[in-house]
């Protein structure tokens, strides 16, 4: 009981000092850049009807995090082939370095074997692809994300559309 007490008269000392230290006077973040993260994903690519893995980097564009570089690359495992597909999209975070919801787009090279031929070689083709999702975790170190995707090709006609779901660490 006595322990107890002591932890919270500390307790009532210290916090308001904690958090007057991450708000300025209206109340708003303190400055400063939000931590680049790192992550993993799996998933499902409806369209092609295949499991998928991958990784991607956070890349703070602005010090409020509301931008984001996202570079990423994920394989994707069909039946006798795997796909290959690197990304560097850009989206857009509804709170910022919170998370929340995020939309945006990129750029990316998707390589494949375009044809049912297991013979046919492979190559390399350009995409574009559109992006949504929603970051969880606030400031905390470790982020769950969900993300829907739409990767768009000339030639290409299976469109791929994964699913996946992630964890991100900030690396500080």
């Amino acid at each position: 009981m006595r322990l107890t007490s002591i932890a919270v008269v500390l307790s009532l000392f210290l916090l308001p000092g904690a958090l007057s230290a991450q708000l300025t006077s209206g109340g708003e973040q303190a400055a400063g850049w939000p931590p680049v993260a790192i992550g993993v994903r799996i998933g499902w690519d409806n369209a092609q009807r295949g499991e998928m893995i991958g990784a991607l980097v956070r890349i703070p564009v602005l010090p409020n995090g509301a931008i984001e570089l996202v570079p990423n690359a994920d394989v994707t495992f069909l039946t006798g082939i795997k796909e290959y597909q690197v990304n560097l999209d850009a989206v857009y975070l509804t709170a910022g370095r919170m998370g929340g919801l995020y939309a945006g787009g990129g750029i990316g090279s998707r390589n494949s074997r375009y044809s049912p031929d297991p013979a046919a070689s492979r190559r390399n083709d350009l995409t574009f692809s559109i992006v949504a999702g929603v970051r969880l975790g606030g400031r905390s170190r470790f982020r769950p994300e969900l993300e829907v995707r739409w990767i768009l090709e000339s030639e290409y006609v299976r469109a791929p559309r994964p699913v996946m779901i992630g964890l991100s660490v900030a690396l500080w």
